[in-house]
């Protein structure tokens, strides 16, 4: 395929936006922890961070890196990139309900994932 059809190229460039603002976020969440702890139970009814950690924010944060590194594989048309994004989304979306509960279950990052992934995998079967 020599020109990428619309659809699959704003997925990837929504794909790419997501995953930077994802890794930004975890990175400010995972080196300035006690503020964003703070902000949480400023916001949030959940009275209780204990759970959270740094290290739960820095993995995260290496999620959301493999993730971005699958969307700009997947943008340049490599088929390696749908391995990276889908692991990655996998582990993005059990790695709060392992951690916190299932409580922490996003239906909505579930839904887009699912919605991309579809995407993905439909055009990279037409390239085959």
């Amino acid at each position: 395929m020599t020109k990428k059809p619309i659809f699959y190229e704003a997925a990837c460039v929504f794909s790419i936006i997501g995953s930077s603002i994802g890794f930004i976020s975890m990175f400010v969440a995972t080196f300035f922890f006690k503020e964003v702890t703070e902000k949480i139970r400023a916001v949030t009814n959940m009275t209780s961070t204990e759970k959270l950690s740094p290290v739960y924010f820095a993995m995260l944060m290496a999620a959301f890196s493999i993730s971005l590194a699958g969307a700009i594989k997947l943008y340049r048309m490599q088929r390696s990139g749908i391995y990276f994004y889908l692991t990655a989304q996998i582990l993005i979306l059990f790695l709060p309900v392992i951690w916190l509960g299932s409580y922490s279950f996003s239906t909505t990052n579930a839904i887009f994932t699912l919605l991309f992934s579809g995407v993905y995998l439909s055009y990279i079967r037409l390239t085959s």
